[in-house]
């Protein structure tokens, strides 16, 4: 038999299988560019919900998300306060590399996320994206730093924290003062304008940053969940959250685009004034509770249901995960610190963290721990007090070491930072501690700066 009439008999049956094929890979990998929604709590700590191991709150919707998706136990936020992490998120970066490292943007400060970084709302709306950030901001509150000009085609929300006198904004303009808000109705305004922006965008792809201001302090609820929760007022807080989510959940069934959306939802640091178990410390602090916080992805008929993963991830990476999602190519003029983790979402064979590390900076910006693979070294104490009132490490706060750092955790076997074993592998103290300074030392070298303007003669 010739060659020929060999590949013609083959033909069908190679056909069957490259049809297979490709049936195969629809099945797990979009055909057009998702709708994303990326839903940030305030001050939420790793143990806050339910499928994070909370006995007294109960999280129904978020617990779904879980159900349905993936959920992250080793996920990161990239400091242990907001303005940090915020950053971050959305430029790609270690806070450092951008300049907000240090602390937090205080209401109307003149100083922000400076408009010629490029972050994923701007890539996403380069390629047709409709983009809306809804909630709370706190990358300044300039004209110049508001989310208008970074890519949003419209902001509502808190520009600056809530306790401390921000305005509420509509786009660039103020539409409430500080003093005036009523705080208790704000997640639930927050859900509504998310849920209008939903149906609005239906029939483009669309990202909406949904940064609600829930549960940081102050605490408080609306009528309709004041009191209702186990967990007190920080409870009702997180369930009235929970709720949201819900409503979020049902606009995107009831427009028919479920199977096209991806959600996401995390939070941007660890609880305040309260130990997480079974992590120690929390916000404001670099031991686990401060920065790792939960992480969950849900996406119907791509992300498989109920996956853990294991690996680490870092809030930076879902810059260039969502970008490449949306079909926008990274920028090449700067340098960014994140790795696409589509990977690890969706379990693919031999997906592994793509960092061997990770640096902890402390609210006051100082390079302070690393975890490398199992290991976390501290090499500056965590501070016990955040802003001089609130206690940290409550429940756990006899297991801090009685020397002084350097102190080496197996994060395998100890996630909740017990028991110090730097004094049995002073090589990898040597090793992780030299990893941190090279880090540190290459942020600090190639930082670009914040905006800030010159100041009035």
């Amino acid at each position: 038999m010739t060659n020929r009439a060999c590949l013609s008999r083959m033909m069908p049956a190679i056909l069957a299988i490259v049809s297979m094929l490709a049936a195969s890979a629809r099945a797990i990998e979009p055909q057009r560019p998702p709708n994303i929604v990326f839903i940030l709590a305030d001050d939420l700590g790793y143990a806050d919900v339910s499928c994070y191991g909370a006995a007294k709150i109960k999280t129904p919707h978020i617990d779904r998300l879980a159900a349905e998706g993936a959920r992250f136990t080793d996920f990161y936020a990239t400091n242990g306060v907001c303005t940090p992490t915020r950053a971050s998120l959305m430029t790609g970066c270690y806070p450092k590399r951008v300049g907000l490292h240090m602390g937090v943007l205080n209401p109307k400060s003149a100083k922000g996320l400076n408009p010629e970084e490029v972050t994923i709302a701007k890539l996403l709306r380069g390629r047709g994206y409709a983009t809306a950030c809804i909630g709370k901001w706190h990358l300044g509150e300039s004209p110049q730093t508001l989310p208008t000009n970074h890519g949003f085609d419209l902001y509502f929300g808190m520009a600056g924290p809530n306790h401390g006198g921000s305005d509420l904004y509509r786009d660039g303009k103020v539409i409430e003062e500080k003093g005036k808000i009523d705080l208790s109705q704000l997640t639930q305004r927050y859900t509504k304008e998310a849920v209008e922006f939903i149906r609005r965008s239906k029939d483009k792809p669309f990202f909406l940053y949904l940064a609600h201001g829930a549960p940081h302090i102050p605490l408080y609820a609306s009528p309709a969940f004041k009191g209702k929760s186990a967990g007190g007022l920080y409870g009702d807080m997180i369930e009235e959250l929970d709720a949201g989510v819900g409503e979020v959940l049902a606009a995107i069934k009831d427009q028919g685009i479920d199977d096209r959306t991806l959600v996401i939802f995390t939070s941007d640091n660890g609880q305040s004034g309260i130990a997480a178990p079974p992590l120690h410390g929390g916000k404001g602090s670099t031991w686990e509770g401060g920065h790792r916080v939960p992480c969950i992805v849900r996406w119907p008929a791509i992300v498989p249901a109920g996956r853990v993963v294991h690996e680490m991830a870092i809030m930076f990476d879902w810059m260039p995960t969502l970008a490449g999602l949306g079909g926008a190519a990274l920028p090449a003029d700067r340098k960014i610190d994140a790795s696409d983790i589509w990977p690890l979402v969706l379990g693919r064979e031999g997906a592994k963290t793509p960092h061997d590390h990770f640096v902890y900076y402390s609210r006051e910006g100082r390079a302070s721990a690393i975890r490398a693979g199992q290991w976390k070294l501290h090499v500056v104490a965590p501070v016990e007090k955040w802003a001089g009132k609130l206690p940290r490490d409550l429940a756990l706060m006899d297991t801090k070491p009685a020397t002084p750092p350097p102190w080496l955790y197996d994060l395998s076997a100890d996630p909740g930072e017990t028991h110090d074993v730097a004094a049995d592998h002073p090589d990898i103290v040597k090793r992780l501690r030299e990893q941190l300074e090279s880090t540190d030392a290459m942020l600090t070298r190639e930082a670009r700066p914040i905006f800030a303007p010159a100041p009035t003669p």
